[in-house]
């Protein structure tokens, strides 16, 4: 048995017992809860959502790859999947570290969450738990979701499962947004601009075929620069990624970055 599969059936213990089966999907299921297993969670008397987020972020870190600094972060985002409100699903994320690269290639776990949740179809996030306060560039990072304001960030407790819980434009105040550069919408709100793309010369290789998808399901509100990216593992597995913008430019992410994030929480 792996250490890493030690240490998940030991974080299922702390579950009751009827749960345990469900979240032993978790790993197979690229580190989401799906949305009927959180409903009948969060019935259980003393389970909220919050608490439940909480208890998964354990979960969460064991996805991490930290290389440079040994400390792992674990982030769950709540997201719905559709118009309903009373409906989500949660999506995992860690950090990752890249040994010889530069700093700036980290991904943080606030990122891979939500891109998580982005690359599985969420059409918006209500709230995001950490396993730590989350950075400057995180705070802005996340600023660009749609809608920001409302945005819950709960952050972990260094003991137990105690948490606090505020909105995100409380803890990014006089914050530089979309709107800034006259981005009405965000990350994950409707309507935004998709492009249908072509190559200039034609290819029927699948691999560039999947990065012209994923460059179509960009969001580049800013410098409409569209990009994806392919990975293929062993010739087999393929993992895509779509390149995101952020208002303050440098939290963006590469096509390359959401690709590994997605190959990461498989």
């Amino acid at each position: 048995m792996s250490d890493h599969q030690s240490q998940f059936d030991q974080i299922l213990e702390t579950f009751p017992q009827p749960f345990r089966s469900g979240l032993q999907s978790i790993p197979q299921n690229s580190g989401i809860l799906d949305t009927q297993l959180c409903k009948a969670i969060t019935e259980t008397p003393g389970m909220s959502p919050e608490s439940l987020m909480i208890k998964l972020l354990p979960i969460a870190k064991l996805y991490a790859r930290v290389p440079i600094s040994n400390f792992r972060v674990g982030a769950v985002a709540k997201a719905r999947l559709s118009e309903d409100s009373d409906e989500f699903s949660l999506f995992m994320g860690a950090n990752s570290e890249f040994a010889g690269q530069a700093l700036t290639q980290t991904i943080h776990a606030e990122q891979a969450a939500v891109i998580n949740a982005w690359q599985q179809g969420a059409v918006q996030i209500d709230a995001i738990a950490i396993s730590a306060a989350p950075c400057g560039r995180c705070r802005q990072f996340l600023y660009e979701l749609d809608p920001r304001h409302s945005l819950a960030v709960i952050v972990q407790q260094p003991a137990g499962d105690g948490y606090t819980t505020e909105r995100l434009s409380d803890l990014l105040p006089q914050a530089f947004g979309p709107q800034d550069l006259g981005e009405k919408g965000g990350l994950m709100s409707s309507g935004g601009y998709l492009p249908a793309l072509n190559l200039k010369t034609s290819f029927d290789d699948p691999l560039v075929l999947e990065a012209l998808s994923a460059a179509e399901q960009s969001y580049a509100p800013y410098t409409h620069n569209f990009a994806g990216c392919t990975i293929q593992i062993n010739h087999q597995k393929i993992y895509t990624g779509s390149y995101l913008e952020s208002v303050a430019f440098n939290p963006s992410l590469s096509p390359l970055h959401t690709a590994i994030i997605r190959m990461y929480m498989d």
